[in-house]
């Protein structure tokens, strides 16, 4: 039990290998850049609904993790935009 539980999280930190880390002040000059219209990308905010009504940053779609398969759709077809996913509030 202990190896499958160890291979499990080694593969998931390989996994996040192939993603880029956002920093925040990264993000706020992305979201500048998109307000100006110099940028695009979607901003995904993956806290429950519950969450997000309270703690979203603006501008961002709500895709709580446990509906991504119902509400891929809201992705959009153009797959050269970036996505940017969050789970943390702003306030």
């Amino acid at each position: 039990m202990l190896f499958i539980n160890i291979f499990l999280l080694l593969s998931n930190a390989f996994a996040l290998e192939r993603f880029d880390i956002v920093t925040t002040e990264t993000l706020k000059n992305m979201l500048d850049q998109r307000e100006r219209g110099d940028s695009q990308f979607l901003l995904i905010n993956t806290l429950d609904k519950m969450i997000a009504d309270h703690f979203t940053i603006p501008g961002s779609i709500n895709i709580p993790w446990s509906k991504v398969r119902n509400q891929a759709q809201l992705l959009g077809k153009d797959k050269s935009i970036p996505i940017i996913t969050y789970c943390m509030g702003y306030r």
